[in-house]
């Protein structure tokens, strides 16, 4: 019986062993995942920030060439041999100052009448690119976008394009291609695998060769034709990834096993399957995705040192488990033994007691006035008991930790004391916050919005803050007590706020006095920003050019002269006007007057 009760207690043990073992596998596992998910989206909004970030800028560039008047009479006149030379010296100093790979003009007929590489032996000038899909959509009146290899250079590009019109009719086509090595290289330090697809499945943008121009899956005919016909990838296989397996969901790669070929320690070649995860999120309106690849080795190595430390726990309870158990057998043992030895004790007063009092009736009856007795008692008690709570907040710690992380890697180690020394702060507040309980809770495009002034004001200052710190920069803001509402985008207005307080940083370098002021004022229907700085203002012949695109005063090198020209096109779109003045007392004075709208 006890054998069987053995037997069935030990069954009993290895299943609850298992039921822990799963149930901190599956925990561990999750908690994994979710650190690998968590990594893999900032990864995912860092990349596809950037790429956005490229995409808009270069864009606006075809509009503003199609808008020159000297665009619209070279196409309206092809035969003009000097029109067509000078487009096309003006086509290569655009060309340089945008920084692009290569500038062009395109007729409606899909001939090309000029291009910035005019004078050299790769000209594009006379070629008939009307088979490509980014001079069809212009030419339709919509603004193209497209990735492909140069059919002349088969050099991997962005080709931005825009009508030209004159009295209502496309007459031509302006393409601007940026090289595709602009958004590569900055991605070529990760260890993290990023590529980009167009909407075929087809990737044309990743830091791994080796995944360059495959597909997501097997190409349709169709689809194959479609790329055929634009010659966009030239003569490139276009080959699925080598998956082993694959899991979608709503239509999109959730995760991946990819067939990896790595070289061993002894130069052979050998195959391994890796796992990834799959972070995804939609570039533009053309079907581009960026997708980020998280490894899931750390998921797997965090399981196995979870099993490891749980099994390892649950081993050692297991043992103090049949060490108490023992001990309790030999207690109890003890304990027999004891009563037995009482027994035999009593058993031997008791025959004691008899006989002393056959002895003592004898007495009795020998002496019978020598009788006497006596009796004792004893009563004691004793009680005691403490009960005390303590609860310590944690939730702030978190943030400045993290921060000072990414601090001390971009060694910025004054920033992280501050931060450390912040924790210590928090850490000193736990230790006598007894009694208390603190929870914690939990993330453009062009959407318009209720937009309260105060809090982009105050969040483009955090954003500058670093800067003004390093460069020793004082900023004074001025500001109504009551929040001021407008119609429009947070972000964007942000960006227009920060983009006037750099350049004020940028011209303060120099300075003697270093001062930034920031005011609001509204009275009710309009709503203004100043920005003022105390430097050497703006001179007359640059104020008239100041938000013309590509006009910079900055050194070369140092920007664009984008900057004013964006944020002039973001504040205008708010249905409002950004101004350029000298202040009275030096110094430079920009003003942004926007519509006021109700509170939401």
């Amino acid at each position: 019986m006890k054998r069987r009760h053995a037997y069935a207690l030990s069954v009993l043990l290895a299943l609850a062993f298992a039921g822990v073992l799963w149930q901190a596998a599956a925990i561990s596992r999750a908690a994994a995942l979710a650190t690998v998910r968590e990594d893999a989206q900032r990864a995912l909004e860092r990349y596809g920030t950037s790429l956005q970030g490229l995409l808009e800028t270069y864009a606006v560039l075809p509009r503003l060439l199609a808008q020159e008047e000297r665009v619209t009479r070279a196409l309206l006149a092809p035969d003009d041999v000097a029109l067509r030379a000078a487009l096309n010296q003006r086509l290569s100093a655009f060309n340089t100052t945008a920084q692009a790979t290569d500038t062009y003009v395109i007729a409606a007929d899909g001939l090309t009448i000029a291009a910035s590489n005019a004078d050299t032996p790769v000209s594009f000038v006379g070629m008939n690119f009307g088979f490509r899909p980014y001079f069809q959509n212009a030419l339709a009146g919509g603004s193209g976008l497209y990735f492909a290899l140069g059919t002349t250079s088969n050099r991997p590009g962005f080709y931005f394009s825009y009508p030209v019109r004159h009295r209502g009719q496309v007459i031509g086509v302006c393409v601007v291609k940026i090289d595709r090595d602009r958004v590569e290289n900055s991605w070529s330090q990760t260890a993290m695998p990023v590529i980009v697809t167009d909407a075929e499945g087809v990737v044309f943008i990743t830091n791994r060769a080796d995944l360059r121009y495959r597909t997501l899956q097997p190409l349709s005919r169709a689809a194959r034709e479609r790329i055929e016909a634009a010659r966009q990838y030239v003569d490139q296989p276009l080959e699925p990834l080598p998956l082993a397996d694959g899991r979608w969901l709503d239509g999109a790669l959730r995760s991946i096993s990819l067939r990896e070929t790595r070289a061993e320690a002894d130069g052979r070649r050998s195959t391994v399957t890796t796992g990834y995860l799959v972070e995804t999120s939609q570039v533009n309106e053309a079907g581009w995705h960026v997708h980020v690849l998280a490894p899931l080795a750390p998921v797997d190595e965090r399981v196995r040192y979870t099993l490891l430390g749980v099994g390892s726990a649950l081993a050692v309870a297991l043992s103090l488990g049949l060490f108490w158990r023992q001990r309790r057998h030999r207690l109890r043992d003890r304990l027999h033994y004891q009563a037995r030895v009482e027994e035999t004790l009593r058993r031997a007063r008791d025959e004691l007691e008899v006989r002393v009092a056959e002895r003592t009736r004898e007495l009795q009856r020998a002496q019978n006035d020598l009788i006497q007795a006596s009796k004792l008692a004893a009563l004691g008690q004793l009680s005691a008991g403490l009960v005390h709570e303590l609860n310590q907040p944690l939730a702030a710690i978190r943030g400045y930790a993290d921060n000072a992380v990414v601090l001390l890697e971009r060694e910025r180690y004054a920033e992280a004391r501050t931060n450390l020394a912040t924790v210590v702060e928090l850490t000193d507040r736990m230790s006598v916050l007894t009694g208390q309980l603190r929870g914690f809770a939990r993330k453009t495009g062009d959407e318009v919005e209720a937009v309260e002034l105060g809090r982009s004001i105050t969040n483009a200052i955090a954003l500058i803050e670093p800067r003004l710190r390093e460069d020793q920069v004082a900023l004074t803001v001025t500001r109504p007590p009551q929040p001021v509402w407008l119609r429009g985008n947070a972000i964007r207005l942000e960006q227009v706020l920060v983009n006037l307080l750099k350049n004020a940083c940028d011209v303060l370098r120099d300075a003697t006095e270093r001062r930034i002021e920031l005011t609001l004022d509204a009275d009710g229907a309009r709503a203004r920003i100043g920005v003022r700085d105390t430097g050497p203002g703006i001179a007359p012949d640059a104020l008239e050019r100041l938000f013309d695109p590509f006009f910079t005063t900055k050194p070369v090198g140092e920007g664009l002269g984008l900057g004013l020209s964006i944020s002039y096109g973001i504040v205008d779109a708010f249905g409002g006007t950004l101004r350029a003045t000298h202040h009275p007392d030096g110094g430079a004075l920009f003003t942004i007057d926007l519509p006021q709208a109700p509170p939401p």
